[in-house]
């Protein structure tokens, strides 16, 4: 009789800890207990981080369950590396970096055109016309880097041979050319953005002698003119959270529009941030900063232009080869 009874009550204590376990399992909220995703996007200085600072100072909500966590990559090594090991979800990354990245199997997809080129020569005289160039010494940077090759293009459908025609006396760095150039080093400079604005704003005489965006343009026909910095987006990621990037780059998308309607708020943030740039260079140099368009759909073949002419010049800047289609972000 004892047997049964202790067995009767411990099928009791188990039927009373089973339910126990149901009510508490049926309690529980499934979206009270999911983790936030927390995404990496990764930006470089200069005109791309302003296309970042309206989202990274604001930090609006896409999803309550998906955060986004900006962070600002003060050398391109830097941000290299973290696209190469793929700790960047999210990235702007120069587009010929793209290219590469998929021609190594590294998954991430091209999404947009965060800049279109910022090339400019900058002089203290007038020149009639881009031959006229010849017999000049040039001060420029990064030798045989995509805005070298660039250079090189515009001249060479110019009718300039770079090696022949001209001497361009090559610095490390684009950050050394400016102070050449207000020191009376060299009167002929090749700057990107945002030293041009910066350089026009301290020197008086100086003036913007070609537009190389402008310049592609006319040599290739393509509108926009080249794809300077693009947003990258990891596969895994387009595969399993397409939704909030497809609201992520609208909203990317609507931000570059209102960056050129509000240069002021825009270059107040950027100096708030500590981004690397000041609210006067915003301000002045805005229209030359070219931000827009950003939607891939229109802009592919200015790519595939964009990659044959850096094929030409040094394929290892690409990869190798021109990326295909599934390279790019069907929106």
């Amino acid at each position: 009789m004892k047997k049964l009874l202790v067995c009767l009550l411990a099928i009791l204590l188990a039927l009373s800890v089973a339910c126990t376990r149901d009510e508490n399992m049926e309690a529980v909220d499934i979206n009270d207990t999911e983790e936030t995703l927390m995404l990496r996007f990764c930006f470089p200085g200069g005109v791309p981080s302003l296309t970042v600072a309206k989202l990274m100072k604001e930090n609006p909500v896409i999803d309550e369950n998906i955060a986004i966590e900006y962070e600002f990559q003060s050398t391109p090594d830097l941000l290299a590396s973290k696209v190469l090991k793929g700790e960047a979800d999210i990235a702007i990354v120069p587009s010929n970096l793209a290219a590469q990245l998929y021609n190594k199997d590294i998954p991430y997809k091209l999404a947009g055109t965060s800049v279109w080129g910022t090339l400019y020569l900058v002089g203290i005289e007038d020149i009639d016309n881009i031959e006229s160039l010849k017999g000049s010494e040039i001060t420029s940077f990064g030798k045989n880097l995509t805005p070298d090759l660039v250079f090189k293009y515009v001249l060479s459908q110019n009718g300039i041979d770079v090696d022949k025609d001209i001497s361009v006396n090559y610095l490390s760095a684009a950050s050394e050319v400016g102070p050449q150039f207000i020191g009376g080093k060299t009167n002929l400079a090749v700057l990107s953005e945002p030293q041009t604005t910066n350089i026009l704003m301290k020197k008086e005489d100086a003036k913007i002698l070609l537009d190389f965006n402008e310049e592609w343009s006319k040599i290739t026909g393509n509108e926009y003119g080249y794809p300077q910095a693009s947003l990258i987006i990891k596969a895994d990621l387009i595969d399993n959270y397409r939704d909030f990037l497809d609201k992520f780059l609208n909203l990317y998308e609507e931000n570059l529009k209102w960056i050129m309607e509000n240069p002021q708020l825009a270059g107040q943030y950027m100096e708030e941030l500590e981004l690397g740039m000041n609210k006067d260079i915003v301000v002045n140099g805005i229209g030359r900063m070219n931000i827009y368009p950003f939607r891939i759909d229109d802009s592919i073949e200015y790519y595939q232009k964009y990659y044959e002419v850096l094929l030409n010049f040094a394929p290892d800047v690409i990869g190798g080869q021109i990326p295909d289609e599934e390279f790019y972000l069907e929106r």
